[in-house]
């Protein structure tokens, strides 16, 4: 299964914690991005032409791997592992640019939701399809 990068940022002082690494909400908020990509990948994005509809977050695993300190430049590599009808599931790594060491892993369950029903719908097809084909590739 192909990666594509969903996310690139470097860590920030303020996003340290008294521990002195970065802080859980700031990995939270990287997948959140990362999240977002996804959907324009696959066809759900700010200007899709399947109306209000989006990926939101049903389930997460997360494992840490090595700590980030300030000024570290991470990446978030993606890949799709499953599509159903409604849902799909894609892995999140966040691997770190200087070294090339993994410092996160995540899995992802999303259902696709219209944003006006507030309800979870199925996945337009063509999006399904090109989710698919990242599988695939």
């Amino acid at each position: 299964m192909p990666a594509f990068v969903t996310y690139r940022g470097t860590v920030q002082p303020d996003e340290l914690d008294r521990l002195g690494h970065m802080n859980v909400q700031h990995y939270m908020g990287r997948i959140s991005l990362a999240g977002f990509a996804v959907m324009e990948k696959i066809g759900l994005g700010e200007r899709s032409p399947h109306g209000r509809k989006a990926l939101s977050m049903l389930r997460s695993e997360i494992d840490f791997k090595r700590e980030l300190t300030e000024g570290e430049t991470t990446r978030i590599e993606t890949t799709m592992l499953t599509v159903g009808t409604k849902s799909l599931t894609f892995g999140h790594r966040m691997i770190v640019e200087a070294d090339g060491t993994l410092a996160m892993e995540a899995k992802i369950v999303a259902v696709c939701i219209d944003l006006d029903a507030r309800k979870s719908v199925a996945l337009p097809d063509e999006v399904a399809a090109t989710a698919r084909a990242l599988i695939d590739a």
